[in-house]
């Protein structure tokens, strides 16, 4: 039910809907308190932990335009995710860039999208390119910057 709660979220705030999305993010964190480690959970909700729990708020709130109350959240899960875990910290960076661009840090949203083109390049995801390319098109009116200049050009040098 968490993780459930936490994909109506996710589609109240593609919506914008801030009300509507802070309800579902309670719901879920209400439900995921719930959860025991003696639960009979079924087998796809397994990857669904509390560092998936807290970067999923994170990617909710950033969403939604919290970006100061989203960075910290998901630069969190980010450092707490598992070493092998490529792909989700391939998705997590994407996240944390995107979140850190909203902020003004562009800078530092290149730094972490290069990251993000390093797990990429690991693994063979089209949703995680896809992020990546989508990152990219938000950098258009910082083309000039030598930040963006210089992820254009590993993003190219990665995804051929």
């Amino acid at each position: 039910m968490a993780m459930l709660s936490m994909r109506e979220a996710f589609a109240h705030a593609t919506m914008t809907n801030q009300s509507a999305t802070h309800a579902a993010l309670a719901e879920a964190h209400k439900q995921f308190e719930r959860v025991s480690a003696t639960d009979a959970d079924p087998s796809w909700v397994t990857y669904f932990d509390e560092a998936k729990l807290i970067v999923d708020t994170g990617i909710a709130r950033g969403r939604l335009g919290e970006a100061d109350a989203a960075e910290p959240l998901v630069a969190n899960a980010l450092r707490r995710a598992h070493p092998g875990n490529q792909r989700g910290r391939a998705f997590h960076s994407f996240w944390l860039a995107r979140i850190q661009l909203q902020r003004g840090n562009l800078d530092e949203a290149c730094d972490t999208a290069a990251g993000a083109l390093r797990y990429a390049s690991v693994v063979d995801s089209e949703r995680v390119t896809g992020h990546l390319r989508e990152f990219h098109q938000q950098l258009t009116p910082y083309r000039k910057e030598p930040a963006a200049m210089a992820f254009e050009t590993q993003l190219r040098a990665t995804l051929r």
